[in-house]
């Protein structure tokens, strides 16, 4: 009978990623957070019967939407979504630490994006990010209440070609948050063991990422618009926003001890987040508290 249920389970839920697939890619608007849904799973088969049902089930998966959708979708399936649900549920099994599991994640979800990336250009001879950014400039030139020549237009597709490599890191750090926090609460509810999250008031990076932001400026002072200068940029913009969220976990701290309501202590982050010069402060905020430790958590610890 036991070794039934993996099998049972595992038709299941392969049918399961199936359905969450297709509704990701032909429901407007709402296929966009169907398919945070769609490596649960194969997740979850992994942290109950081991990575080799987990890995069946996703080519049993992708063969249904072979036969449903095509390659192209078959093979996104099973890259794009498949592979990140395999790795988290090994993580999570092997009962890893918060940040090892957010950190491995991270850089699978980001080599299956750089690998469907490498796959279309392949198979359609064409790079789908350079197609996006000549979609979003054809977009712009025939919008007509944009005014052609508009000042900065130009600049703005210039600067999302230089930034590319931080926005893919950024987009996997976020699909794999929100993947984890959707699998941990769903999966707490199926009685699947997840790591503990420890209080927004309490996050603290590590010191090893302000080195990494001070090589971002060495190469950005030093590198000019050379491939050197290109890559402090980009290791700039992902630092800064990880200092961000330690500076509104530090005031978010401190405005516990005064606004008992944690709806109002969220919108006034929300509010300092989206003000341009807030938010600024904020990251050197996080940067200081790095060292500092405002909060004195090491001394907790």
């Amino acid at each position: 009978m036991r070794s039934i249920r993996p099998t049972v389970e595992g038709a299941f839920l392969a049918a399961l990623t199936v359905i969450l697939y297709l509704a990701s890619i032909y429901i407007p608007i709402l296929g966009v957070f169907v398919s945070f849904l769609c490596p649960l799973p194969v997740m979850f088969l992994v942290i109950r019967w081991g990575a080799r049902v987990g890995i069946l089930a996703s080519f049993v998966a992708s063969a249904l939407v072979f036969t449903l959708a095509g390659l192209m979708q078959a093979v996104t399936c099973l890259v794009g979504f498949s592979l990140l649900g395999i790795a988290m549920g090994v993580t999570v099994r092997r009962r890893y630490a918060l940040p090892e599991i957010l950190i491995l994640n991270t850089g699978v979800s980001l080599l299956s994006k750089l690998a469907l990336v490498g796959i279309a250009l392949i198979v359609a001879g064409k790079n789908p990010l350079v197609e996006n950014i000549r979609l979003l400039e054809e977009t712009l030139k025939r919008t007509p209440w944009i005014p052609q020549n508009l000042p900065g237009t130009e600049g703005l597709l210039e600067l999302v070609q230089l930034i590319m490599p931080a926005l893919l890191l950024v987009a996997s750090l976020f699909d794999t948050g929100c993947n984890f926090l959707l699998g941990r609460w769903i999966g707490k509810r199926l009685g699947l063991s997840f790591p503990e999250i420890p209080p927004f008031s309490e996050w603290r990076l590590p010191r090893s990422v302000f080195w990494v932001f001070v090589l971002g400026w060495v190469f950005v002072l030093f590198g000019g618009p050379s491939v050197l200068g290109k890559i402090g940029i980009n290791l700039q913009i992902v630092t800064q926003l990880l200092f961000l969220f330690q500076g509104l976990s530090l005031v978010y701290y401190f405005l516990g001890r005064y606004i008992r309501s944690k709806a109002v202590r969220v919108g006034i982050l929300a509010f300092l987040m989206f003000q341009p010069l807030l938010s600024s402060l904020l990251s050197w905020l996080g940067v200081f508290d790095v060292f500092f430790d405002f909060r004195r958590l090491g001394t907790k610890q």
